[in-house]
C-alpha cells in the first residue's frame, strides 16, 4: 500500500504546537523576544516556528513521530530504503555516506571534479583518494563524466584502486550534464565495491521522464541530494538516501548522529517536508514548466550572435548520456569575454544573479519559480552585453590570457592521505618556494568548488602556473590560509 504524500507530518507538528506556552530553547520565545530588525525579515510566522526537539517535535537523531514520518514518505517516494533529512547541507550528506562506508587508511575512488565537500569527508575519514580521470571538454571548458572503461581499469589494474572499499561519483555535474550509472553500478558490485552518488543536483530528476535516469535507480547504494538546489527546500535542506543491504544500517546511522546537529532547525526540516509533498503532488506540472521556460531561454540565446548553450548535442561527448535542460550553460568565449566579465556585468548593469560563472560561461539554473519575465529580462540583458562588448565598454579579456591556463592541472602526485597532510606540522612558504612540497591545504576555485590542489599533493610547477593564472582573472578563491596566493601552506620538512 502506497502512503499519503499528501501528508506533511512536520509541518502538521509545528501547527499543533504553535499554542504552547515556550520556557524552553530557543531564547526569542517564538519571535516574542525577537529584535524587531529580525522580525522584519522573518516575520512572527517564521519564529513561531522555530523551535527545538521537546515532546511533540520528535528528535532527529532518534527520531519516533513526526520526523521519522516525514522521512519514511521520502524514502517511499524516491525509492529508497531508508532516507535521512540532513540540515548541515548535502555536505552533511555526502560526509555521512563516505564515513558509514570507508575506514582509516582504506582507499575510496573519485573523480577529480569533486565538490571540496568530499575531501572534506575524506579527510574526517582518514580516507586516501584515488583519481578517476574524467572526459573533458575543450571548447566549454569543463569536466564531463567518467568512462567505463577508465573505471575498470582503476578496479583492475590499480593497487589502490583493488584495495578501495567505495566509488563515489558525481552525477549530474554543475552543469546539467549526467551519466546513466547502470553499467558503472554492476560493474563496482561485480569487484565487490560501494556505489556511491554524488546527485546533489539531481534531486528532480525522479519527477519528470525527460529528466536524466536518477542514481538510485542506477543501482547506487546511497546518494546525496541537495533538495534546496532545485526543489522548495530552504538552503541547506538536504536528504541522504540508502537503498540495499549493502551498507550496514547501524553504521550509516551512527555516522548521521556524528554529523548532525542535536539541535535542528525545524524550518529547514518542514522545508524538507513541504518540498516532498510538493514533488509527490505536483512535480510533473512544475518542472513541464520549468523546463519549457529553460528550452525558450536556450532558443533565444542561440540566437545571438557571439553566444551559445548547448543542449542535446552534449550527450554526444563520451563520459555525457543526458542532461538536465534546467541548466543553462551560456557559452561567451566568442566574445573574447570571461564567464566572470559576464556574470559582474549582468549584476551590475541588470541587477540579474546568475548562479555561477567560469572562465568561458555563465551558468543559469532555471526553476519553477522563474516566470517568463524573468527570462525576458535576461534575454535584454545578454542582448546588452554583446553591445557591451562590442562598444569596448565590457574588455576582452579572454584574449589576453594564455590557453594554458583553461583546465585544472590533472593528477599531481599524492605522498601523504590528506588527512595525514592537514595533522602534520606545517609551515608557510612564498608559492615560488612551494615547488616539490607537499601541500598541507586545499586551493579550490569555487564555484564550482572543484579543488585545484589537494592536502598531500606534491605542488608542481605545472600548478603554480595555473594558480597564476587565476589570481588575475577573478576566480573566486578558497581554502588556502593567503586567499592571494602569494604563500601556500605546507608539510614541514623531516
Amino acid at each position: 500500500m502506497n502512503p499519503d504524500q499528501t501528508r506533511t507530518p512536520i509541518v502538521d507538528a509545528l501547527n499543533a504546537y504553535l499554542g504552547i506556552v515556550r520556557f524552553h530553547m530557543p531564547g526569542h520565545r517564538g519571535g516574542k523576544g525577537a529584535d524587531p530588525v529580525l522580525l522584519s525579515v522573518l516575520g512572527e510566522r517564521a519564529l513561531a516556528y522555530d523551535v527545538t526537539g521537546v515532546p511533540g517535535m520528535d528528535d532527529l537523531q532518534e527520531p519516533t513521530s513526526c520526523i521519522k514520518e516525514a522521512q519514511a514518505l521520502a524514502a517511499s517516494l524516491f525509492g529508497a530504503d531508508q532516507s535521512y533529512f540532513v540540515v548541515n547541507g548535502t555536505s552533511g550528506a555526502i560526509q555521512t555516506m563516505v564515513l558509514a562506508t570507508v575506514d582509516i587508511g582504506d582507499s575510496i575512488i573519485i573523480p577529480r571534479n569533486i565538490h571540496k565537500s568530499i575531501l572534506s569527508a575524506i579527510i574526517l575519514a582518514g580516507a586516501k583518494p584515488v583519481f578517476l580521470p574524467t572526459t573533458y571538454h575543450p571548447y566549454l571548458g569543463f569536466s564531463l563524466g567518467v568512462e567505463k572503461g577508465a573505471l575498470e581499469e582503476c578496479l583492475t589494474q590499480n593497487s589502490d584502486g583493488l584495495r578501495s572499499k567505495a566509488i563515489l561519483l558525481v552525477t549530474p555535474t554543475y552543469y546539467g550534464t549526467a551519466q546513466d550509472l547502470t553499467d558503472l553500478s554492476e560493474l563496482v558490485h561485480l569487484h565487490d565495491k560501494l556505489m556511491l552518488v554524488d546527485e546533489a543536483h539531481g534531486p528532480h530528476f525522479h519527477f519528470h521522464p525527460v529528466l536524466p535516469k536518477p542514481a538510485l535507480q542506477c543501482g547506487a547504494d546511497a546518494v546525496a541530494q541537495g533538495a534546496h538546489k532545485m526543489l522548495g527546500a530552504l538552503t541547506q535542506a538536504s536528504l541522504l538516501h540508502v537503498k540495499g543491504q549493502k551498507i550496514d544500517g547501524a553504521r550509516i546511522k551512527a555516522s548521521f548522529q556524528y554529523l548532525a546537529s542535536t539541535s535542528p532547525s525545524y524550518l529547514l526540516l518542514a522545508s524538507l517536508d513541504a518540498a516532498r509533498k510538493q514533488m509527490a503532488v505536483e512535480g510533473r506540472e512544475l518542472l513541464d514548466f520549468a523546463i519549457g521556460l529553460a528550452e525558450d531561454l536556450r532558443k533565444e540565446v542561440n540566437n545571438i550572435p557571439g553566444l551559445y548553450c548547448f543542449g542535446e548535442e552534449i550527450t554526444d561527448h563520451p563520459g555525457v548520456d543526458a542532461f538536465d535542460p534546467t541548466k543553462v550553460t551560456i557559452t561567451v568565449r566568442e566574445l573574447g569575454i570571461t564567464g566572470y566579465q559576464a556574470e559582474e556585468y549582468l549584476r551590475k548593469e541588470h541587477g540579474i544573479q546568475v548562479e555561477m560563472s567560469d572562465f568561458y560561461n555563465v551558468l543559469v539554473i532555471v526553476s519553477y519559480g522563474n516566470t517568463p519575465e524573468d527570462v525576458n529580462l535576461l534575454v535584454d540583458a545578454l542582448r546588452d552585453l554583446v553591445n557591451a562588448v562590442a562598444e569596448g565598454r565590457v574588455p576582452k579579456k579572454l584574449l589576453k590570457c594564455h590557453e594554458s591556463i583553461h583546465q585544472v592541472p590533472y593528477l599531481p602526485e599524492m605522498a601523504l592521505i590528506p588527512r595525514e597532510a592537514v595533522q602534520s606540522p606545517w609551515e608557510r612558504v612564498r608559492i615560488e618556494d612551494s615547488v616539490n612540497r607537499i601541500s598541507a591545504e586545499v586551493v579550490t576555485c569555487y564555484p564550482p568548488g572543484i579543488p585545484i590542489l589537494y592536502p598531500g599533493e606534491v605542488i608542481s610547477q605545472e600548478t603554480l602556473d595555473y594558480l597564476e593564472g587565476v589570481k588575475h582573472l577573478a576566480f573566486g578563491i578558497s581554502g588556502p590560509e593567503d586567499r592571494t596566493l602569494t604563500a601556500l601552506r605546507v608539510v614541514k620538512k623531516t
